[in-house]
């Protein structure tokens, strides 16, 4: 190959990409950004991820130790508009001071809903849960 052709190959390599700029360009809501034949209109809400809606976790004490002065477990209510699901301790163990069953909430924002799993049984001896039970919760029902 050509040691010409060679240089002249290194140096766009070299030099090029820095001479075609790149842009970052950041929308709100409702804005619209217009390049030549290029348009973008942010159509997104704030906060939202891939189109998809988060419900609001609020954290809260559910097992306070008085003697150490701190919390042992927190319990999460999450809400969605009118809609609230609330992961707790189901089953506490007071001699090791320890949850042995969590409530737990799955949100599902296509129907606006939470999916509540809890124990409908438990074994006290073997500290775990036997049968659970899900629930669907959402506004007026």
């Amino acid at each position: 190959m050509n040691p010409r052709l060679l240089i002249l190959l290194a140096v766009l390599l070299v030099f090029l990409p820095g001479a075609i700029e790149a842009r970052e360009i950041r929308l709100n809501k409702g804005e619209v950004f217009r390049d030549r034949d290029l348009t973008v209109i942010c159509e997104g809400s704030p906060g939202a991820v891939s189109g998809l809606v988060q419900p609001i976790a609020v954290r809260e004490c559910q097992y306070w130790d008085d003697f150490a002065k701190k919390c042992l477990f927190e319990k999460t209510t999450y809400s969605y508009g009118e809609v609230e699901c609330v992961e707790e301790c189901q089953y506490w163990d007071s001699f090791s001071n320890t949850c042995d069953y969590t409530s737990t909430c799955i949100f599902y924002p296509q129907q606006e809903a939470f999916v509540l799993k809890t124990c409908t049984e438990f074994d006290d001896h073997n500290r775990k849960c036997l049968k659970t039970r899900e629930e669907k919760i959402r506004a007026g029902r």
